[in-house]
């Protein structure tokens, strides 16, 4: 319950005053200018506006998610303090009227610590509870299935209470998303109807616009700074609008969310906007993001909705990888990190290099194609599923690479990579000319079938059409493998584990050099893809490996030890 008098931002200030190694500095300097304010003349806090907001959002946001699933929303004591400032600060305009400080506010806070619940509050209250009449309210993010995140949340709020869905009629697209919000009502007996918009990519229609609100989710996702300009200059006319800010940190130095950032890094730093609030929770210089104090300091929500056990399993992938230590320091410690790093690293992936894979005749296997043209290498991997003495599952992986030989020195200074050397150790085969030579992949997947227990090939679509119809002329399955993120995310999460856990070895260096180049792209809804265009060098082997693999996966089971002897006399009886 929200008391009329209390002030919280107070609250919230004196306990990161009393405990400051607890909150990081950016925090602190929030609350340091928070207290400079409140020794201002020109500005003064209206704690009956702030509380009445907040006692409006515990009135009608509830959870709609989870174990806490159609609870109403209790405010966290940071999420008062911010609430508090945005609509506490009150200053006298040009025209003598008392209005809002805050026009723009950004807050920065790591993944599951109820950012969209935050905003979706600050949103409803824009669209019912401000009163402001005929109030233009939008919602832009990366594109419009990212702005459902808020949009879909904000939709049921108004679904959820009478009160709000009285007057209200909820206009929806393809697959139930949220395209609008319309509140129809009357005041003084004149009509009035407040809208709510999801923004989709036409920033045309921002022109001649006149909004009360902005909701910008996930900057860190917006490449195009022109619709958050525009909405910033169509603001710029109104007493009291917001643009409400809200993102986790990203990837890479292009985004909008990262010029924002650092302009709120600014102003935290020098205080010289009054009409910017700024929240960031972020390590605080040279930290540690092994030392879980770090992860406590920079989460608000630890305990609440962010669990320690839930960082920990986080933590435990983001070793076994670059991309995954990225993901974790953006998502979970809030942090930007650069966009292209490679999914490995060298000491990550080193060790499943072996001078020998054993006697591999006869033995079952799965052969993945990445078939290219000129430039790129043509791979044709062959998995091996197998056992070691303990009976623990590995992947043993043989390559066979075919390059085109004509500027084959150019291509060994361009790769950095011994493409001759490869081919006299029997790891790569020349084709003349400036082409790839189907008939000799054609040949050496015949020599496997002769020489293996082949199950079948799959092959990514790319330029493989003619190919894989000779295979499949020769009695061989063939499935084809789309290198969608939809598709790869299984394989490469499958890979990561299996070299993590040491249970897969080759003895081809190529199959190395690829995995260290790889670099992967998320989609949406996190899964993961290789990206030939983002990774700078070679990548082929892993992509025909990966390929090959979304069978190999299926057969990767530990045998006990009656099961392993059972295995060994059958295979020398």
């Amino acid at each position: 319950m929200i008391e009329q008098g209390v002030n919280y931002a107070d609250i919230y200030a004196r306990k990161v005053r009393r405990s400051p190694k607890k909150y990081p500095d950016t925090v602190k300097k929030a609350v340091d200018r928070y207290y400079k304010w409140k020794k201002r003349k020109d500005i003064w806090l209206d704690l009956d506006r702030a509380n009445e907001m907040m006692d409006w959002v515990q009135t009608f946001i509830r959870h709609v998610k989870g174990n806490m699933a159609g609870k109403p929303l209790i405010l966290e004591e940071w999420q008062k303090f911010i609430f508090t400032n945005i609509y506490g600060w009150m200053r006298e305009n040009e025209q003598g009227s008392t209005v809002r400080v805050i026009r723009e506010a950004y807050i920065q806070i790591p993944k599951k610590n109820g950012k969209t619940l935050l905003a979706v509050g600050a949103l409803g209250y824009a669209m019912y509870g401000e009163g402001v009449l005929s109030a233009d309210c939008y919602c832009c993010a990366s594109d419009f299935n990212q702005a459902q995140y808020a949009a879909k949340p904000f939709a049921a709020t108004v679904m959820n209470h009478k009160a709000l869905f009285k007057n209200s009629k909820i206009y929806k697209g393809a697959k139930g998303t949220v395209s609008s919000v319309l509140y129809s009502y009357v005041r003084d007996q004149l009509a009035y109807e407040n809208k709510f918009i999801v923004m989709s990519k036409n920033i045309d229609s921002i022109e001649g616009s006149n909004p009360h609100f902005v909701l910008n989710d996930e900057l860190h996702a917006q490449e195009n700074m022109e619709q958050y300009d525009n909405f910033k200059s169509a603001q710029i006319a109104r007493d009291e609008p917001l643009m409400f800010n809200i993102s986790t940190a990203g990837k890479g130095s292009s985004s909008v969310g990262m010029r924002v950032y650092r302009e709120a890094r600014e102003v935290l730093k020098n205080d010289d906007n009054d009409t910017n609030f700024v929240m960031i929770w972020e390590p605080n210089k040279g930290y540690d993001w092994e030392d879980k104090k770090v992860w406590e300091m920079v989460n608000p929500n630890i305990g609440v909705s962010v669990q320690m056990s839930g960082l920990e399993t986080a933590f435990v992938s983001a070793k076994r990888s670059a991309h995954s230590k990225a993901e974790f320091l953006s998502k979970h410690l809030n942090v930007f990190v650069n966009s292209a790093e490679n999914f490995f690293e060298q000491d990550q992936v080193e060790h499943i290099l072996t001078t020998d894979l054993g006697d591999l005749e006869g033995e079952m296997c799965y052969l993945g194609l990445d078939l290219s043209k000129t430039t790129d290498l043509t791979c044709v991997s062959l998995n091996f599923p197998s056992h070691d003495e303990e009976g623990r599952a590995i992947l043993k992986v043989s390559q066979r690479y075919f390059i085109p030989y004509e500027d084959i020195e150019f291509r060994e200074k361009e790769d950095n990579v011994p493409y001759r050397e490869m081919a006299e150790r029997g790891y790569v085969e020349f084709c003349e000319g400036k082409m790839i030579n189907q008939d000799q992949v054609i040949a050496f997947i015949e020599e496997c079938m002769d020489l293996y227990d082949v199950q079948q090939l799959n092959y990514d679509p790319a330029m493989s059409h003619k190919l894989v119809e000779r295979c499949e002329n020769l009695g061989l399955d063939c499935v084809l493998v789309n290198q969608y993120p939809n598709v790869m995310n299984a394989m490469i999460d499958d890979a990561e584990r299996l070299i993590y856990e040491g249970r897969l070895i080759t003895d081809n260096p190529l199959f190395v050099y690829c995995a260290l180049n790889l670099v992967v792209v998320t989609n949406i809804n996190g899964m993961k893809g290789p990206s030939k265009r983002q990774s700078k060098k070679k990548i082929d082997g892993f992509v025909a490996f990966l390929v090959a693999h979304k069978e190999t996966m299926m057969q990767m089971d530990d045998v006990d030890e009656s099961e392993l002897q059972d295995m060994l006399s059958k295979m020398y009886r």
